[in-house]
């Protein structure tokens, strides 16, 4: 098992290391691009507005330490105004909109669905896409494209992708705690809540006193971009956190990574993983060829067991690069 775990490290060390000397010039790039896009929406009248209090909030693998490879995207929340909003679920307010703009412009008609049912996320997803691109055409950025839940700028000298959500900031009527309505990014037009603070918090507690779990989570998600798994980032690390949560941790990063491959497997398997931040969320739910995910994963394992015993370490670290690399015959 030694070789095994030796051979996983040196993949963490020379394969998905984070460049340093990029990590400040990319901060500085995304510093730069957000207070472009808050100047351009301070300058519009009519239009959202954003939260006095907490105009944006980072989030996403680089802020919790489980960042694969090149430090080449940043994931940022652009928190709005939704003073006098209410967040709903089937039917019932859950939570009350927070901020300042009266009258708010975040729900008038021509941000709401087709039904009036609500503020609609492809709307304001729209919106935010002009906002970008308004703000940022003329400095170098490539023009914003709509992905899913985000809107999605690249810097092209740092070659660098910013993805932007527009998120609705709320008091959550029972708890107190604040909140935030994200798009979903699917064909249903609906938002989902989330709590990004929580999300980093909950990690850092799991991942407390547990040898290589961020660099686990890393292992997995470089499998996920290997091989063009469909599967979200954040439904991997969820599921990670969880089991890392409520089983033992071995301390040793080979069999800690195949027993968290072995529950991705039964994940995919049983096509749930859920968000553990809204329970109405299955974080999996209409993503393809999940049976294929689990068997690739499978397969990985059979790879890794099957060198643990070989004598020659540049072998078995040549036989985990294939596996992790998806270069196997």
């Amino acid at each position: 098992m030694g070789d095994v775990s030796q051979a996983l490290n040196w993949y963490i060390g020379e394969v998905i290391k984070l460049p340093q000397s990029d990590i400040s010039s990319a901060v500085r790039s995304r510093e730069w691009f957000i207070d472009l896009v808050k100047q351009e929406i301070n300058g519009r009248t009519g239009e959202p507005a954003l939260y006095p209090e907490r105009n944006t909030l980072n989030f996403g693998s680089y802020f919790k330490g489980t960042k694969v490879a090149a430090v080449d995207e940043f994931d940022i929340l652009v928190i709005l105004d939704s003073n006098h909003g209410i967040f709903s679920q089937n039917g019932i307010g859950i939570g009350s909109g927070l901020g300042r703009a009266n009258p708010n412009p975040k729900y008038n008609e021509e941000y709401k669905k087709s039904d009036g049912s609500g503020v609609s996320p492809t709307k304001l997803l729209n919106w935010l896409k002009d906002v970008v691109e308004s703000a940022t055409g003329k400095y170098g950025v490539e023009a914003p494209v709509r992905n899913g839940q985000t809107i999605t700028a690249t810097i092209k000298s740092k070659d660098l992708k910013l993805d932007l959500v527009p998120a609705g900031v709320f008091r959550h009527n029972s708890s107190g705690e604040t909140f935030y309505n994200i798009p979903r990014g699917d064909l249903g037009n609906g938002w989902i809540l989330t709590t990004p603070h929580r999300d980093i918090e909950r990690l850092k507690e799991v991942a407390y006193n547990k040898k290589n779990f961020r660099n686990v989570i890393r292992l997995c998600k470089r499998i996920r971009d290997t091989y063009n798994f469909s599967v979200s980032s954040f439904a991997i690390e969820s599921a990670i956190v969880e089991y890392a949560d409520g089983n033992y941790w071995y301390g040793d990063l080979y069999p800690d990574f195949r027993v968290v491959l072995k529950n991705l497997i039964k994940a995919f398997r049983g096509g749930v993983i859920p968000d553990p931040f809204d329970n109405q969320n299955n974080l999996i739910a209409g993503v393809a060829n999940q049976d294929r995910c689990a068997d690739r994963l499978k397969k990985i394992i059979e790879g890794m067991d099957a060198c643990a015993d070989w004598e020659r370490q540049d072998e078995v670290r040549g036989r985990i690069y294939e596996l992790l690399e998806n270069q196997q015959d």
